[in-house]
């Protein structure tokens, strides 16, 4: 006879929802706004409201009815807003707040992703900027301002843990190495580091193995291309060693300019397509240590696959990130900052959360989405500020 579980039901609202963000949001951003009568939670939530609707400044004080002007909006922000240091410190503490607390106590380890995201940067930059980085063309341009996050990737937690602004002068290592002590001091057990092709790096590697912390990282291999006269390129080593009918394991060395060759282990996976299609084989790449030993080459890529979460957090990250024209990046850092806000808190909802339908039936996990629970700020937000008004300069049929 199975044992009668405990049902906890409580509805709640969006007024709720908001009012959950707000006291975080409050509690770790310690703005001081003098000289105006626009309070910290007012500021709170246009910028909440300019999230959530992926829209400007601009376009959330002209919806929300009673807002300030967007301009005096903008004022108050960049003046109260403090060095990008700080605001990323405190970016960090609202987030290390939203990570269960029994993560926190080592009763097991799990999992974690480093990766780094890219947005494009439109603006006006000099040669020598400390803030923008160059990487290959997206969206018309070549400036990006980097972000860096770790998160776990485990099935139910997939929080992110913290944040970090990329500048140009840095090294992956120095990435790599300052996130890794930011989990150390969460006090959370590390169980394996997934990481992506950019971090594919001497350095990296030496920076997991002297900490003794497993990995898997993707290995970057370009793919043979022909000649101006139509014959193909000399494969690289690493193509020389897609061979064979099926994925094996090997070591590797590297060796980097400047500097002392390295032996990795590689695991080469070999992937067919699908019965009924067109025959196509492709090889996946991985640098692993640290696996248990009888750990399969297809199981590597099983693995690895747990990271791709990260990128699915990253493509919601756009869906509740405010957009901005502004040369700021410390605005641009809070943007991304309060996203990832917005992204813990549908997490934590999206576990508890126990919708039912009228027969009393259990609705399955994904009746919450993240769209949806921007839907609920907005509309939270849009009953405390009241309706929009609109001036119609001439008589209109309809419109008394």
């Amino acid at each position: 006879m199975s044992r009668p579980r405990n049902e906890f039901r409580r509805k709640i609202d969006s007024t709720q929802v908001l009012e959950v963000l707000l006291t975080l949001l409050l509690r770790w951003m310690s703005w001081k706004l003098d000289q105006t009568r626009i309070t910290r939670e007012r500021l709170l939530q246009v910028l909440a409201y300019a999230s959530v609707h992926q829209t400007s400044i601009d376009v959330a004080c002209r919806e929300l009815g009673g807002a300030p002007s967007a301009n005096r909006v903008r004022e108050v922000l960049h003046s109260a807003l403090p060095v990008r240091p700080l605001v990323q410190r405190e970016v960090n503490s609202i987030l290390r707040a939203q990570v269960p607390k029994h993560l926190f106590k080592r009763k097991r380890d799990y999992c974690i992703a480093i990766d780094i995201t890219l947005i494009p940067y439109h603006g006006r930059i000099s040669r020598d900027d400390p803030e923008v980085v160059r990487a290959h063309a997206k969206q018309g341009t070549n400036p990006f301002h980097g972000y860096a996050t770790v998160s776990i990737v485990h099935d139910k937690h997939r929080y992110v843990l913290a944040l970090r602004f990329v500048q140009p002068h840095e090294s992956m290592s120095d990435i790599v190495r300052d996130l890794l002590d930011r989990v150390e001091r969460l006090n959370i057990a590390i169980r394996r580091v997934y990481l992506d092709k950019e971090f594919y790096a001497v350095n990296v590697f030496r920076t997991l193995d002297r900490r003794g912390l497993a990995y898997i990282v993707a290995v970057p291999m370009k793919t043979s291309r022909k000649r101006k006269n139509g014959r193909k390129r000399q494969p690289t080593a690493l193509e020389a060693l897609c061979r064979g009918r099926k994925g094996y394991s090997t070591c590797y060395t590297l060796h980097p300019r400047g500097g002392q060759h390295y032996t990795v282990q590689l695991t080469l996976v070999k992937r067919n397509r699908r019965p009924g299609q067109k025959k196509v084989v492709r090889w996946f790449l991985y640098a692993v240590a640290g696996l248990p030993p009888k750990t399969i080459p297809h199981g590597v890529f099983e693995l690895y696959r747990y990271r791709l979460g990260i990128e699915t957090s990253y493509r919601q990250l756009h869906q509740v990130r405010a957009r901005t024209s502004s040369q700021s990046a410390t605005l641009r850092l809070l943007f991304v900052g309060l996203a990832l806000i917005l992204i813990n808190l549908y997490l934590t909802l999206r576990q508890a959360l126990q919708t039912c339908s009228p027969t009393g039936e259990r609705c399955p996990r994904g009746s919450l989405s993240l769209r949806r629970l921007g839907w609920l700020l907005g509309r939270a937000i849009e009953s405390l500020f009241g309706p929009t008004a609109l001036i119609l300069k001439r008589p209109v049929e309809g419109f008394s």
